[in-house]
């Protein structure tokens, strides 16, 4: 009992800490400006410039440094989890210098060379063409319907944002691109990789007596985003031009190690569109200011390498609905039989052709 509550302490102190450190901060402030200078000369090599940090980096170390968990599979998960954080810390302390780039492939890693050769076969892929004829104020209205299937009360708004749309898990928010359209296949395919997925795990790990069940055990992403990929196949909603994408994303990330952002995007181009071969450089080359340099953000690899862990797990007998416990990764697993107050997952992705969302 006294671990219990030695859990739960740990476990809130955890959930305390990490609520301070905002990934979106390694986006570039600069982003369409340095993109009109790419466009111009694929030779330019861009500068991006940073948010002001909105928290204290040190204060936020010092409260992870004092978590102490007592040794069993809960609490040992939850000290990898505190190490995790006090890495990342140092990752967004060390936004634009090469030092971001040393603690990204810490807490992120590096493709595997299986991921890599998959990427490969990828790339190949003929390109295809979809038709955008849903406007945003459109799409708002179908992601609105899908949750009030499940009963989750989200805030849904069109804003003037980068990316297509943009989920934010602990305001409860979707962010849709404004003034913008959406072929049916990305809508269907949004509605499987961020509601079917991200958010109803988020919501059975609320269900979970404790938090790290919703903010993610240590190395979870790559179950968590492979897992979407997944659902996007299952649903039929993977084009070529999907596939490819997150092969690029990997092999851009393999290519960041030892490039400039350039290099990277000439080869990018021999593939893409120009807006497409900038936006996915950038990602790879984000939390660098100089880009010319060696390094960045090896993040993106796990869409790749998830897809083909979790198509592994199932295929050797490995149950779905198990991966919905929560946020956890499938190495995970075992450990839901040590932990006292587990439920079962309560909201599931709906066994439905997805046929009838454009109706709305």
């Amino acid at each position: 009992m006294a671990d219990f509550f030695r859990l739960k302490k740990s476990d809130a102190e955890l959930q305390a800490a990490i609520d301070k450190v905002a990934f979106f901060d390694i986006n570039p402030l600069n982003f369409q400006f340095e993109r009109e200078l790419v466009f111009k000369d694929e030779d330019y090599e861009p500068f991006f410039i940073y948010p002001d940090n909105g928290f204290d980096f040190d204060r936020v170390q010092q409260e992870l440094v004092s978590i102490d968990a007592p040794d069993c599979p809960l609490g040992n998960m939850i000290n990898q989890k505190r190490d995790l954080f006090i890495e990342k810390c140092e990752m967004l302390k060390h936004r634009g210098t090469a030092k971001f780039g040393v603690f990204s492939r810490k807490v992120y890693g590096t493709p595997s060379q299986r991921a890599l050769e998959h990427a490969a076969t990828l790339m190949v892929l003929p390109p295809g063409a979809e038709v955008s004829d849903i406007p945003s104020s459109k799409a708002v209205h179908i992601i609105k319907a899908e949750l009030n299937h499940y009963g989750f009360d989200y805030d849904v708004t069109e804003k003037p944002i980068r990316s297509s749309a943009m989920v934010l898990l602990a305001k409860r928010k979707i962010l849709v691109r404004s003034d913008f359209h959406f072929s049916d296949k990305f809508v269907k395919r949004l509605i499987a990789h961020e509601i079917g997925t991200h958010i109803l795990r988020a919501e059975n790990g609320l269900e979970q007596p404790f938090s790290i069940f919703y903010h993610g055990f240590p190395g979870y992403l790559s179950t968590e985003e492979g897992l979407a990929v997944c659902n996007e196949e299952r649903f039929g909603l993977l084009s070529n031009d999907d596939l490819r994408d997150y092969a690029a994303r990997a092999i851009a990330v393999q290519m960041c190690l030892t490039n400039g952002f350039s290099n990277i995007y000439k080869y990018l181009l021999g593939s893409f569109p120009k807006d497409v071969a900038f936006r996915i450089a950038t990602r790879a080359k984000r939390g660098l200011a100089d880009t010319s340099r060696p390094g960045g953000c090896t993040k993106d690899y796990i869409y790749i390498d998830g897809y083909l862990k979790v198509k592994d797990f199932l295929e050797q007998g490995g149950q779905f609905n198990s991966l919905y416990y929560g946020k956890l990764g499938i190495e995970h697993l075992p450990i839901l039989q040590d932990t006292p107050g587990i439920c079962r997952p309560k909201h599931l992705p709906r066994n439905q052709s997805f046929k009838s969302l454009l109706s709305f």
